[in-house]
């Protein structure tokens, strides 16, 4: 979700789906014994190192909120630092970090319209939608001029594909900021609307200056504007852009690492994420590119990522509904569970990837019907997409040889 990814970003700030699924299954170990290091100097797992500066920061503002306790300020500043570095990472804890910090504040009658947002952020994170819509509009009733409230409102109902909701949401964010920020928002909302050239020429003049997250967030929601258009330079110059002001960055680089498997370049992939393998969706891309390749370790990249959706089940976690659907579609190589998967998540979110996969699915699993609705929402929205397209055509061919014969 790299658009609203980068928005909760910009703002200060996982794709979530059940377990209940066959593609949740654990693939056979391709190896027979526990891995035993030979050496001790072995790296097992990289951690985020004391000398990074934002675990500094984190670490500064811990003890501040320690010395403070009872200090709205100081949790809050900490809750930024953890919400900020988990998303950064793509490590899911720091957000659960974030909420323990604010929980006495969220939780007391009445709750601080500051609190309420930062709640918010984090439940629009999981994917818990529903819950991070009503603490939005309660923060709103208590902050209705609040730019970050609109902004995030404004994600969410472009995660959720109510794109005439989120262009009223980017009118309050001018109303509410600054007049660029709501530009910013309006050209979001164009890309996903058949309008990814106007979104280009909206974003061009805002990244001449500001903040450098703010920047990158520009350069980000500039390269997929023009992945809508189908130009691949540009997307890719955008995307190279976005990544120097923001290295590291998660969303950026899972969205740059697709790209590059779309366009045959897996190899690329590897060295882009070799450093970012804690990641879960940055490992799904790293596992896809080594099945790409037929590299000697594919099968178990592919036991690794199953293993992992499998621990986040068994320990009640949410899992990633749209990493789901590509690892049973595009390594498990099941169609059926991939639709499922697809199906449930299509109902939650609605960006371009998750339509693209239920309507991949459907059609691996020569069920072509079940992409009716996700058909009918690309003609409504005349959304933009070069495999969007392919798939969609393939699938009322489908559909029109279907009816043809039943006749």
């Amino acid at each position: 979700m790299l658009a609203g990814g980068l928005l909760t970003t910009a703002l200060g700030s996982a794709i979530a789906m059940s377990a209940d699924s066959a593609a949740a299954t654990v693939l056979e170990a391709p190896y027979r014994a526990p891995y035993v290091p030979t050496d001790d100097a072995a790296d097992l797992q990289d951690v985020p190192s004391r000398k990074n500066p934002a675990v500094l920061e984190m670490l500064q503002r811990r003890k501040l909120l320690g010395a403070t306790p009872h200090s709205l300020p100081a949790a809050l500043a900490l809750a930024d630092a953890y919400i900020d570095f988990g998303r950064h990472i793509g490590d899911a804890h720091y957000a659960g970090y974030a909420e323990a910090v604010i929980a006495p504040w969220v939780n007391a009658n009445p709750a601080p319209a500051q609190a309420l947002l930062r709640q918010a952020t984090i439940l629009q994170y999981r994917h818990q939608f529903s819950a991070a819509r009503d603490c939005l509009h309660r923060t709103l009733r208590l902050d209705p001029g609040s730019a970050q409230a609109w902004l995030t409102l404004a994600t969410l109902d472009m995660v959720q594909g109510d794109y005439s909701a989120a262009a009223r949401d980017c009118v309050k964010v001018s109303a509410s900021a600054s007049v660029e920020w709501g530009i910013a928002c309006s050209a979001n909302v164009r890309s996903y609307r058949g309008q990814a050239r106007q979104s280009l020429a909206l974003l061009t003049p805002l990244d001449s200056g500001g903040a450098v997250g703010y920047r990158a967030w520009i350069q980000g929601l500039a390269a997929e504007a023009a992945e809508r258009l189908g130009d691949w330079p540009l997307a890719e110059s955008h995307y190279r852009q976005a990544l120097a002001l923001a290295p590291g960055d998660n969303f950026l680089l899972v969205a740059y690492a697709d790209l590059l498997l779309d366009r045959g370049r897996p190899r690329e992939v590897l060295e882009l994420l070799d450093a970012h393998a804690q990641s879960d969706t940055a490992f799904l891309r790293l596992a896809l590119a080594k099945a790409a390749l037929h590299d000697p370790d594919a099968s178990r990249y592919a036991w690794i990522m199953s293993a992992r959706f499998e621990a986040l089940r068994l320990r009640g976690s949410d899992l990633f509904g749209r990493e789901q659907t590509r690892f049973a579609l595009e390594l498990r190589h099941d169609p059926g569970a991939a639709l499922e998967l697809a199906r449930q998540n299509w109902a939650q979110q609605r960006e371009p990837w998750d339509t693209r996969l239920l309507l991949a699915a459907a059609l691996a699993a020569g069920q072509p019907q079940a992409a009716a609705d996700a058909l009918a929402f690309v003609r409504a929205n005349q959304l933009q997409d070069p495999a969007i397209d392919a798939l969609a055509q393939d699938l009322r061919n489908e559909l029109k040889l279907s009816a043809a014969v039943k006749r």
